[in-house]
Order: structure tokens, then sequence, then C-alpha cells
């Protein structure tokens, strides 16, 4: 039936939409197939997503090699000219300068922070450049000691094995400690410009500060005929701390630098190194607290206040005893062989093998400095009760008299000797050329060497090194009216084990020198290969106990000990004129003729003897040595802190 009212669409618009439909689908179908609708960009290409991994492979191959080449091409590199852009920024700085509407707040007090009278430019002239003027040393003292060497230190030190005769125990040596003072404060004022000198150019010197890089010393020793032999160096502990050793003048100003740091933090080894450990003889002491006659040639506040400031020193030593700084790889100058410390933990350290001394060491310099300290007080001087850090860094430029000393170890028993000082420090000039005249030789010639130097300064009074054997003759008769023999009453010594030993015997003309000296005290001697210092140190503790067994590896030393002269007695002589004595009677002095072991004739006069310095200071060992005993080995470093950070340059 025919439908009324509905056109042909309507009618067949379901076909219509179908046939659309079909065709729709046909077309995607046909894209698909024939067309590439989907991509993937990678860098600046797009690939079908069936081709994405082969084109990340050739990019991964394409850096594999790049990474591989051993040549790769560099890019190109604009110079740039910084000298140009420097001046066109000073140009433009000066253009105008900026003012601050208000201060950001309150200036500071530079003068009052840095602790200084004034802040200068520090010389800063330089059209008028001269070489540092470094301030002379004051006259030193000098003052010789034997003692017997810590045999466990050479464990530590073997350098010390030259101390004594082959190194068999007790190894008794002689030496002879130096001591000066230097003004730090003069050295600033010729740094600053002060008192008429140049000055130095602040930039030189400011950034690193300045160090002293050594006290050197030098000695003549007294010929036979009275006049002086040649001046020649010190021989120093083995392992001495002397900067002046660890930079040449071909290296770089930043290995200088660098050393100039390691002797302000290590300053105590540099400037007042300690003496070699001992346990036999008198402790050692500052040279100015005992002069070469056996008194202080300071007053009681002066001699109380060094004894404290020195002892306060030892006992930051003690305290760091068990560990010091392990010796640093290179130190030998230019090439950037230089030492090398981790700023996060600081220098690296090593236990010190030896005892546990320390404690009792600790111990005994504490009840010193406290009895110092009373003293101090007694005389009401005020003492500065300052901590004590131990970092041993040191501001030189700050200080008006320091001490400084050094131990000359190469001595000959029975020499006399005299002893002149000068102080080294860093060249503030070197490498620094380029900033002087380069036309002027004068100024160049300044910039070579990395130290400077002051002045010798005056020799000391001599010193007499105490021979091994020596005798004195303390008293003599002729007996001429009742026909005995004459008598000549004699003192023989013997240095051992740190002291004197004394025998007194009566002679007669023809009688030798010659006697078997007694040895007081317990004196042990040590197997280094199996003796303990810990169980050593426990033996000498335990004095109450009367059935004491000797440690493993230790043995009694001898009571006796046998010295010969080889001189003897000729005669003895009465003057020809007689004196009055006090009483008012008539005496006349006499003198002994002996033959020495060379065969030369030698005349003795008792009252000189006697009366002589020597003698004082010999028979002053032998009481001491009668009643000391000797301390616990290993108790001491061997080897300074800063063992190994000042090697000799090659």
């Amino acid at each position: 039936m025919k439908l009324k009212g509905v056109n042909p669409f309507e009618q067949h618009v379901e076909k219509i939409v179908l046939v659309v439909v079909v065709f729709v689908l046909l077309g995607v179908i046909a894209m698909q197939f024939v067309t590439q609708p989907n991509t993937i960009e990678v860098g600046s290409r797009e690939v079908a997503p069936d081709a994405i991994y082969q084109v990340l492979g050739e990019q991964a191959r394409s850096l594999e090699s790049q990474i591989s080449d051993t040549s790769p091409r560099l890019p190109d590199v604009k110079d740039v000219d910084l000298v140009a852009r420097y001046d066109s920024a000073f140009e433009a700085s000066e253009e105008g300068v900026g003012v601050l509407p208000a201060p950001l707040g309150t200036g500071v007090d530079v003068v009052a922070a840095l602790g200084v009278d004034n802040v200068t430019s520090g010389g800063g002239n330089f059209d008028e450049i001269e070489a540092l003027t470094v301030p002379v040393t004051s006259s030193p003292i000098a003052v010789s000691r034997w003692a017997t060497l810590d045999p466990f230190a050479l464990s530590e030190n073997p350098g010390l094995g030259s101390l004594g005769s082959g190194g068999s125990q007790p190894i008794d040596f002689a030496s002879v400690s130096i001591e000066a003072s230097f003004s730090g404060s003069d050295l600033r004022k010729v740094l600053e410009g002060e008192d008429g000198f140049p000055g130095v150019p602040r930039l030189f010197w400011a950034s690193t500060g300045m160090a002293v890089m050594g006290l050197e010393v030098e000695r003549q020793k007294l010929m036979d005929d009275g006049s002086w032999g040649p001046g020649e160096r010190i021989e120093r502990p083995a392992m001495s701390a002397m900067p002046t050793n660890a930079v040449r003048a071909s290296d770089p100003l930043v290995r200088l630098n660098e050393v100039v740091g390691l002797a302000q933090e290590h300053a105590p080894d540099v400037i007042r190194p300690a003496f070699v450990p001992t346990i036999s003889g008198p402790e050692w002491e500052a040279p100015s607290l005992a002069d070469s006659t056996g008194r202080s040639s300071l007053s009681e506040e002066e001699r109380l206040t060094r004894k404290l400031a020195s002892l306060e020193e030892e006992l930051d030593r003690v305290r760091n005893a068990g560990r010091r700084t392990t010796t640093r790889p290179g130190g030998g100058g230019g090439g950037g062989k230089t030492p090398t410390r981790d700023p996060r933990t600081g220098p690296s350290t090593t236990s010190r093998p030896g005892g546990s001394g320390n404690d009792a060491r600790i111990e005994r310099i504490e009840r010193e400095i406290e009895g110092v300290r009373e003293d101090l007080d007694r005389l009401g001087v005020e003492i500065d009760d300052r901590t004590r850090s131990g970092s041993g860094t040191l501001d030189v430029l700050r200080e008006d008299s320091l001490q400084m000393w050094a131990h000359d170890m190469g001595v000959e028993p029975g020499a006399t000797y005299r002893y002149r000082t000068r102080v080294a420090v860093n060249n503030p000039y070197f490498r620094k050329g380029p900033y002087l005249d380069e036309a002027d030789q004068a100024q160049q010639a300044l910039t070579v060497d990395p130290f400077a130097r002051g002045d010798w300064s005056d020799w000391s009074d001599p010193v007499r090194v105490g021979a091994k054997e020596l005798f004195f003759v303390s008293s003599a008769s002729t007996n001429t009216t009742t026909g005995t023999p004459a008598e000549v009453k004699v003192e023989l010594y013997s240095m051992y084990y740190g002291y004197y030993r004394r025998r007194s015997m009566t002679l007669s003309p023809g009688d030798v020198l010659a006697s078997d000296v007694p040895v007081s005290g317990d004196l042990l001697l040590f197997d280094r290969g199996s003796a303990d210092a810990k169980a050593i140190e426990r033996y000498l503790e335990d004095t109450d106990s009367r059935d004491r067994t000797l440690p493993d590896g230790v043995t009694m030393g001898p009571d006796r000990r046998m010295i010969d002269l080889g001189a003897y007695v000729i005669e003895v002589l009465a003057d020809p004129i007689s004196s009055v004595d006090d009483q008012g009677g008539l005496v006349r002095s006499v003198s002994v003729l002996l033959r020495d072991r060379d065969g030369s004739l030698e005349e003795r006069r008792p009252a000189m003897d006697t009366g002589s310095t020597l003698f004082e200071q010999v028979s002053a060992s032998a009481s001491e040595g009668a009643r000391a005993e000797i301390r616990a080995p290993g108790s001491e470093a061997a080897a300074p802190g800063s063992a190994g950070l000042f090697e000799p340059a090659p």
C-alpha cells in the first residue's frame, strides 16, 4: 500500500546512511594499508611505530662511538680579552659612585679586632723595594749536659743510633742546647714600614702570614793554640723539623705557602724542639733557666715565668705523645708533591709504640706547674690562666720576645765551643717578580730565595763539654819536713748512666790514676727485642716489694766501673815564695806535676781545680747520681709530631 505524505528520501534514508557508513569504513581500511597515519617523533625525524627500535639502536651506537673516540673533535673556544673587559668595567665604575640612603649597620673597629696598635698599608711603595731586614736574635746562651738515651726511642727514630758509643747500653751522650730570643713585633715594624724601614707591600705577605722557618745555629771549636776554628753548622737530632730544607729556589710559590702553613701549625717543633727521650741524667730544661755556670742569669720572676711556659708546652707534647702525625707523601718540593691532609678529619695519626709512662709523667709535670704557679703567686705575679689548645699555631708577628732553642748533638766530649744564631723566615718577595720592576735587576734578585735571613748574632760565652772521664786534684802536700812521701788527693770521675760516678784516692809520686768506681742505684739494661716497656714501668713503680723479679729482657747493670785515665803522678812542687794565710801564718802553695796518656806533662793546682766551675758541675752530678733513679723507658715520643712534613728537597 502506498504511503501518503512520505517523500522518496524519507522512504530510503536508512539505505543512504548504510551506504555512507560502508564508504567511510572502506576509506579507513584503505588508509591503514595505503598510508602511515601514526608516527613517532624522534629528534627531528618522524618514524613509524614499527621502526622506533631500529632508530634508537642507531642513536645508541653513535653515542657509543663518540664515547670511545680517543681524539674527539673539540669545540672552538672563543678568545676573551679579559683585560679589555676589566678596563671597560673599571671605566664604567668611575662614572658615578652610588650612595646608600642609609648605613647598613654600625662600623667595625678593625684595629681593636686585630689586637694591633694600628693598621697600615704595609709599606706599599713599589718604588722603594729593598731586601727584608730580619731582626737579629739576642746573644745565645749555651749549656752542655750529659744524659742517657731511652733505648726504646731507637725503634721510633733509628737516626738517634748515632748517639753514644756504638749503641751499647747505657747510651750516654753529650750535647749542647742553645737558646736565643727573637722579636716578632720588630719584624712586623719592618714589614709595615715603621722606624724608617721602606716596608713590604701588604699583598705580598698578609694572605699567608709570616713564619719562623728555622733557627740557624753555627758553632766554633776552641783549638789547642787558643784560637777558634772555622764556623760550622750544628748536628741536630734525627727527624728535626727544619722547614728551610723543604723548599728550593726552583719550587713554585704554592710550595712555599704550604710550608709556611705547616711551620705555623707545628711552631713548637720548629722553634722550641723537644729534647730527645732520656731515662737518666738531669731532665732537660731551657738554657736560660740554668746557664753555663749552672746558675740562672734571670731574675726569679723571669725564671719562673719562663719555666711555667716551658712546662705547659711540655705538657701539651706529652698529652699528645701517644698519637703523632705520620710522614706525609712528597714533601720534596715542586711538581705537586706536597703534604696532603683531609680538611674534614685533619692530619692522619698513628699510635706510637711504648709504655704507659705518660700518665706518671703528666702527673709530675702538673705538680711542677702547680708549684711554679704557687711561687709566682707568692711573688705577686699575676698568672695568665689561659686555655692551652695544644694546636701549636703561632702568629710570630705578635711576639715581643720569642724564645727559641736548638740542640747540638755532635759535640766532642772535653771540647769547648761557642755559638751564634740567626732566624730564617719566609721571603715575602719570593716568585713576585712580575709585580716588581722587571728591568730592575736588584729587585728581581730579591725574588729568587724562598727565605729571608737575619744577620748572625754575637757569639755566646764559651761552653765546655764535660769529658767522659776526668779528674781533679783536691789537695797535695810535700811532707818534706817529716821525710814521708808527698801525698796527692785526687777525685776520679767517670760518666756512666747519665751522671758522673766518683772515686776519691790518695796517691804518691809514681802512682797511676786508675781505680774501680762504685755505681749506686738499680741500673737496668734492656733487650729491646724482648723487653716490654709497660712491664718495666710496673717494675720501677713497685719499690715496696723486696723480692722484685726482673721483667723479661731486663738485666741488672754492674755496680762498679773501672776507670783508667792513663796518667800518673810525677812530683809535688812547692812554690818558692810563701804567702800569708788568714791567721797570719806563712803557707806555700803547691802544684802537682803529672804525665798524661799522650806522654805530655800537665801541672795542676788544687785551689784552681776545686775552685773551677767544671769541678762544681761534675761534683754536683756525682752527688745527684748517687741518689737518682732511672725513668721509665718508652714513655716519651722519639719523633716530633711534624716528622716527615719537612723532608729535605731532593
